[in-house]
């Protein structure tokens, strides 16, 4: 039974995450659930076919993978098709979200989630304060 984190590029959808808080959340999230992670996988930076954890895969037989968010997951379905194909019987966890599942049924559900924030818009941060969010939010109601 082996359980990896995997660390992707900063950019995780609508998140900005250096490695090094990428590895911070999911130690928390493995501490807080009691899986002792064994490998910590480094994945080359503006990547999410999760390309080195598959070839790692073939050699450790993962158990559990850990990934800070569903977000890390391919979007190209041939991609998302060959993780879902690759790693049938291993269990995915997605620390922010907090959820874990196995099998190309859950994968498919986390894939199409993400797709939705795909399209959500954007507030730029730097333009807003909280009274402005405010009316933003009531005149969205």
């Amino acid at each position: 039974m082996t359980i990896a984190t995997v660390t992707t590029d900063i950019n995780i959808g609508p998140f900005r995450i250096p490695s090094n808080a990428q590895n911070m959340i999911m130690n928390n999230y493995a501490e807080r659930n009691k899986l002792p992670v064994e490998i910590v996988i480094p994945e080359p930076i503006m990547s999410n076919q999760l390309a080195t954890t598959k070839w790692l895969h073939t050699e450790f037989k993962f158990s559990k993978i850990i990934l800070c968010s569903i977000h890390q997951l391919p979007k190209n379905l041939n991609k998302a098709n060959e993780i879902i194909n690759t790693f049938k019987d291993v269990e995915f966890h997605f620390a922010i979200e907090g959820i874990k599942g196995t099998g190309n049924k859950f994968i498919h559900e986390c894939i199409n989630e993400s797709r939705v924030f795909e399209n959500a818009q954007k507030i730029d941060s730097q333009e807003y304060d909280w009274v402005k969010l405010h009316k933003l939010l009531q005149s969205n109601a």
